[in-house]
């Protein structure tokens, strides 16, 4: 799959050093086939360190359609959307 449509906030440039700074960021979605999927978006630093906070309180770890990138740019988010609907991996994710 091919056809897909990376959607990301209109105001994104705005901030997107911000969310580069975090390591998190959980408000894009790709379109494809008529579905939408919402992506969370981390890199590995930010993830392990929410991996382990949500242990130390006794909990589980769960984030659906989860996407690691090297770093939270536009740039990987967009170039993981491409890899996302290239693989066919999207009708596996949850959709909206």
């Amino acid at each position: 799959m091919s056809d897909f449509s990376l959607e990301l906030p209109a105001d994104f440039a705005d901030y997107e050093w911000e969310v580069e700074a975090k390591g998190w960021f959980s408000q894009a979605s790709i379109n494809a086939s008529g579905k939408r999927y919402r992506l969370n978006i981390y890199d590995a630093a930010r993830l392990g360190q929410e991996i382990e906070d949500e242990l130390q309180r006794g909990g589980i770890f769960f984030e659906p359609n989860l996407v690691v990138v090297k770093s939270v740019t536009r740039a990987n988010i967009e170039h993981a959307a491409a890899q996302l609907a290239r693989s066919g991996v999207l009708p596996t994710l949850l959709a909206e």
